[in-house]
């Protein structure tokens, strides 16, 4: 109700606007009451025909006005809604897009369905027709005092039936509270196990996973639907009491006036006004209920929202550097993953001068993607800083640090979007001859051309259902798209086919000529021959850093012994 209250006061000549439609529209509801009490006492009684002409003309003029306001009070009320429901979206899609890797990704990817989802629970809970009930419920007053002036024992008798409309819609609501709770969090197990089925369905065939999928299942399925049996009996058992009141009310109405009318004290037209009138004082309660069943879901969801949007955010305003030619400082760097029993790696010190090409190896787990995302920014290290330029990456504008930077990530994922679009998403201005480039270089345009939309062509799922090498060859695409003066290469190799290695080593090879500080995640003995800087992070805690040129240069040996660099047991080198 909260929120309800603080949407109206953002606009407070609309919230007085709809405040006053709504006093117009309850006291012309009072025409039909008047209309049937006085037909019914003053034409039925004395038969004269202008009479019946007067309060007819007047009922209809009511109605058409009644019509008329009502249809403007739901447009300046839906008009309070435009700027928060547009605020909300904006926020959470925008804290989606910019918080930090390092929460984001504790999120269950089921929980984040539900959030975005929730958007809509939030808007639907504070629309217009909820605004427009809440706002009616204090006229039940001007209906039950109408029905005092017909009769005081009448009006009692209504004042007792919204009472317990209100305690039976109370009683409902906290129900529906536990089993909506109890719904939710099934609801993401279940969209958990179901997304987990759905990407891996290849190993759900070839491993015989269908039995085990099935027992999974069939136990959520029997979970949701006994919720969902029980939601239903409460919703039935909740409404069928409403129903219940509302035909008490009109037999008790009825009995207790009849009495009234054989005594005199109540004229028979008076006995069906009061029926019309306490009918709709218990209706505008029971409308009040429902919308205030929806403001608690909408304030339940606005409460996860929230919690939502707290996370900690990738900066946009940070420092951007003028002429950055490539310097990365990493100094004394330890990263652990949350719940783990030890760093991942710890005290990582290396000085990367701009043109520098450094190898990262080591065996699987040892932590090589990790490091990646910790220099593109994407998680925070547990202790250390890593400097470009100078400056802590934490405090760099990130679109600016990500423009500086040609990521080609190990598993490229794209977004649902035009090829065109997957591949200008850090370049959008990106003019067309050099994307036509970019293309060529990536390998990419056989493909494309033999494509019936080229450019245009949509990426659907994620990318998922494209071949691996066209996949590697858009993200590769997609890296070359901006001009950054570091590449960060994560198995530059891997998804390639022979013509695809070819366009790598040839793109490499640019890079080392053009002096751009690479980054590269392999264990190619090539690349590591060609390397400034290898950092072994199979070596336990603390990584080890290698200069082989040095090495070889302070030993005099030839250029060739540089291969004897080679691995080391666990996947790093010595």
């Amino acid at each position: 109700m909260r929120e309800l209250l603080r949407r109206l006061s953002l606009h407070p000549f609309l919230a007085f606007e709809i405040c006053l439609a709504s006093l117009f529209i309850n006291v012309l509801s009072l025409a039909s009451p008047i209309f049937v009490i006085q037909v019914l006492n003053r034409y039925v009684g004395y038969g004269f025909d202008g009479t019946l002409i007067t309060l007819t003309v007047g009922m209809l003029i009511a109605g058409v006005l009644n019509h008329a306001f009502t249809l403007g009070r739901v447009r300046l009320a839906s008009a309070v809604n435009v700027g928060p429901d547009k605020h909300l979206a904006d926020t959470v899609l925008g804290c989606l897009a910019r918080a930090k890797m390092s929460t984001l990704g504790r999120i269950p990817p089921a929980r984040i369905h539900e959030l975005m989802g929730g958007i809509q629970v939030v808007q639907s809970g504070y629309d217009a027709s909820v605004i427009c009930s809440v706002l009616d419920m204090p006229f039940f007053i001007l209906f039950v005092g109408a029905t005092f002036f017909l009769s005081p024992v009448l009006a009692l008798i209504t004042v007792l039936a919204i009472g317990c409309s209100l305690l039976a819609g109370w009683l409902s609501m906290r129900r529906g509270k536990r089993m909506t709770d109890t719904m939710r969090n099934e609801s993401i197990v279940h969209r958990g196990n179901l997304a987990n089925a759905i990407s891996g369905a290849d190993t759900v065939r070839a491993f015989g996973g269908r039995g085990f999928l099935t027992g999974v299942f069939q136990n959520q399925m029997g979970k949701l639907q006994q919720i969902k049996r029980d939601m239903v009996q409460g919703s039935t058992r909740g409404q069928a009491v409403l129903q219940s009141i509302a035909m008490l009310l009109r037999v008790m109405v009825y009995a207790v006036g009849a009495r009234e009318v054989v005594a005199g004290s109540m004229s028979t037209g008076g006995l069906i006004g009061a029926s019309i009138l306490s009918g709709k004082a218990l209706a505008v309660s029971a409308s009040f209920m429902k919308s205030r069943t929806m403001i608690s879901q909408a304030g339940q969801m606005m409460q996860s929202l929230q919690e939502f949007v707290r996370q900690p955010l990738e900066s946009e305003s940070g420092t951007e550097l003028k002429n950055y030619r490539g310097a990365i400082e990493i100094k004394d760097l330890g990263f652990a993953y949350p719940g783990s029993t030890g760093p991942l790696f710890e005290g990582l010190d290396v000085n990367i001068e701009p043109g520098n090409v450094v190898v990262v190896t080591g065996h699987n787990g040892a932590g090589k993607t990790s490091l990646v995302r910790l220099l593109l920014g994407l998680i925070d290290p547990g202790r250390g800083q890593i400097l470009a330029g100078g400056v802590d990456v934490r405090q760099l504008s990130a679109p600016w640090w990500r423009r500086q930077v040609m990521y080609l990530p190990q598993e490229p994922t794209f977004l649902n979007a035009t090829i065109r679009e997957n591949i200008c998403l850090n370049n959008p201005d990106m003019d067309e001859e050099r994307l036509k480039r970019v293309v060529e270089i990536a390998g990419l345009k056989k493909y494309l051309d033999t494509s019936v939309n080229g450019l245009e062509a949509q990426v659907v799922n994620g990318g998922a259902e494209l071949a691996v090498g066209i996949r590697r060859r858009l993200a590769l695409a997609r890296a070359l798209s901006v001009q950054g003066a570091v590449a960060v290469l994560d198995e530059p190799a891997e998804g390639f086919d022979i013509e695809g290695l070819r366009a790598m080593d040839m793109i490499i090879q640019s890079m080392v000529k053009a002096q751009k500080t690479m980054v590269i995640v392999s264990q190619d003995m090539r690349l590591m021959q060609r390397a400034d800087i290898i950092i072994d992070l199979g070596s336990k805690p603390k990584p080890q850093v290698l200069f082989p040129k040095q090495d070889v240069s302070d030993s005099n040996a030839d250029p060739s012994d540089k291969a004897s660099v080679k691995p080391s047991g666990d996947g790093g080198v010595q």
